[in-house]
């Protein structure tokens, strides 16, 4: 029964720690390399600053979110922005994955154009 109850704990505990490296980040552009497919950004968590290069695989999406203009869709629809088109202190969000020593990405959130 111990046995059963320390490999529950081992396995919830580590599950949590994966998930936990995985967090969305969350911040303001501070420069994009459509070139080597990056983009850099200044994030803020638990009271520290820190810049964070995050690259894009082959295929990633940017996109914002706009209202629609169709009556038949009412809400809001996702736009694809280019890479190119974002600009530095526009804000966003990331879901990454460690892969290697690399922060990858595979679809970024514009949350706010400045």
């Amino acid at each position: 029964m111990i046995r059963m109850i320390s490999a529950l704990l081992i396995v919830v505990l580590g599950s949590g720690l994966a998930l936990a490296d995985e967090a969305p980040i969350s911040g303001a552009v501070k420069s994009v390399d459509t070139v080597a497919q990056t983009m850099t950004i200044e994030s803020t968590a638990k009271g520290k600053t820190r810049q964070v290069t995050v690259y894009l695989k082959p295929g990633a999406r940017v996109v914002k979110f706009a209202r629609s203009t169709d009556p038949a869709k009412p809400g809001f629809v996702e736009q694809v922005v280019p890479l190119a088109d974002v600009k530095p202190g526009w804000l966003v969000s990331i879901a990454t994955k460690h892969e290697g020593d690399k922060e990858v990405a595979e679809l970024v959130k514009v949350v706010l154009e400045r």
